[in-house]
């Protein structure tokens, strides 16, 4: 599993003086909001009797455990045992893990892994998510955690998965193969090709009738990948954050953002970018989920067949092997 990197969990302003958890490689953890607005991440486990914590209620800024009452502070130690004798002392070994957990671009980011590689790790920086309006949902579901970070920027697939929902808003490529300009990075892979503009009259009248839609593809290593289509005045911009939640199941977080589309009713916006982005997620994960099942079912023993126009399926791969490889 990817340890010693940042994670998104969700918009910092949706975070507040209350209890969320989450499963994050395996770690059940749980976060809240302090009333000095920093920010506690622990195990969700109470060492007395080994339970979740989630499952108890906050102090404000303790997290106390609904079984016995134990308290803990930001850095997992107990504090309070009710059923202690006052001035008696608390065992050392009360304590549970804490984690590295930030403010970063609007977004809470937590850091996985040993606390002290925190500060040599930066969050994926895009500026996007601290400027832009937005709307995202998080989704967990079985399935192989390097196809569901591929799965963004395959470029062929939007045509056909998503013929329903996109349809013709975002073009068709009608190059085959195109061109997709790639360029392997130090931090992932990166590329950008051209979409033949096919809307509808009423999508061309309002997002421009030019020839071409310009579109860039980007994974940023090790957990977001990203596709940006440029329509004459307008972008539209769709971020996906994936990890492994255990050893078989993802979350794909995707994480829809738009400059100058529908800026007068921003309300409509958010609405009409939430329904459509949830329709184009459930349309993946059907095919995902799919892929999975067959790949357990023939326990592995299956090849593929790829072609020229694969190219950035497989120039994907080949960095991502890589880097898990630490090559």
């Amino acid at each position: 599993m990817l340890i010693n990197k940042w994670y998104l969990v969700c918009p910092s302003i949706e975070l507040k003086n209350e209890i969320k958890k989450y499963k994050i490689l395996s770690e059940e953890i749980v976060l809240f909001r302090n009333p000095d607005k920093s920010i506690t991440a622990l195990e969700d486990r109470c060492c007395h009797r080994n339970v979740n914590l989630s499952l108890g209620y906050l102090d404000k800024e303790r997290v106390v455990c609904g079984y016995h009452g134990w308290e803990y502070d930001k850095s997992g130690s107990c504090v309070k045992i009710p059923s202690q004798l006052e001035g008696d002392k608390i065992p050392p070994t009360a304590k549970i893990k804490s984690y590295p957990v930030q403010d970063f671009n609007r977004w809470v980011w937590i850091f996985i892994g040993e606390p002290e590689k925190a500060s040599e790790v930066k969050p994926i920086s895009i500026p996007e998510m601290n400027e832009w309006p937005f709307t995202y949902k998080s989704y967990t579901f079985k399935a192989d955690l390097e196809s569901t970070a591929e799965s963004l920027i395959d470029p062929y697939h939007i045509a056909y998965v998503h013929r329903n929902s996109i349809k013709s808003f975002m073009g068709q490529i009608q190059e085959h193969p195109a061109d997709f300009n790639l360029k392997i990075l130090d931090d992932g892979v990166e590329g950008f090709y051209k979409r033949a503009n096919v809307g509808t009259i009423a999508e061309k009248t309002y997002f421009g009738k030019e020839e071409n839609i310009g579109t860039i593809i980007r994974f940023y290593y090790p957990n977001i990948s990203r596709l940006e289509i440029h329509f004459k005045d307008r972008i539209l911009l769709i971020l996906e954050h994936v990890y492994q939640v255990d050893d078989e199941h993802v979350n794909m977080m995707q994480i829809t953002l738009w400059k100058n589309i529908f800026s007068k009713l921003p309300a409509f916006a958010k609405y009409f970018m939430g329904k459509k982005s949830e329709k184009i997620v459930t349309e993946d994960i059907d095919f995902l989920t799919s892929n999975q099942k067959i790949l357990e079912r023939a326990n592995g023993n299956l090849h593929e067949v790829s072609v020229k126009g694969d190219e950035v399926s497989l120039s994907f791969r080949k960095f991502w092997r890589k880097k898990l490889n630490g090559e």
